[in-house]
């Protein structure tokens, strides 16, 4: 099956992994810290495998672009893994909390579609890069 990254980095934060990911998981506050969210919420429960999970991504001279993904995974204080899986097509978006043995966490990032998803988003992969790599930063700059 045809598949590319989208991202696959690295985030060193100087939070303990538990702080790290309370901020993470507290969806509703994002546009708070972040710029290029401009909504977010979990539309049906808490964060589960299963729940729904909506944002809009705010991207400087586009236009907002309302987002819908289902959590696939979710382990307290490790990983939180979203995406969306359609018959020969997916996207996938995974985030996992690293202790990094000094007091701080380190958060992994991988984005990647699968499928005939990977040629339907190959013209907006720098855009989604550009979107995951501020997240990050803005992330990072909250501790």
């Amino acid at each position: 099956m045809l598949k590319r990254y989208l991202v696959d980095e690295v985030t060193d934060t100087r939070a303990s992994r538990k702080q790290a990911f309370k901020l993470f998981t507290d969806a509703a506050n994002w546009q708070n810290w972040c710029s290029v969210v401009r909504h977010a919420r979990l539309l049906n429960g808490n964060w589960r495998p299963g729940a729904l999970l909506l944002f809009v991504a705010d991207l400087p001279g586009l236009p907002p672009a309302p987002v819908v993904v289902r959590v696939m995974e979710y382990k307290e204080n490790e990983r939180i893994t979203w995406g969306l899986h359609l018959p020969f097509a997916r996207i996938t978006h995974r985030f996992t909390f690293i202790d990094d043995g000094q007091g701080g966490c380190r958060v992994h990032q991988e984005e990647w579609t699968e499928g005939l998803l990977t040629l339907l988003a190959w013209p907006a992969g720098k855009l989604i890069h550009r979107f995951d790599t501020r997240f990050a930063a803005e992330y990072a700059a909250m501790f």
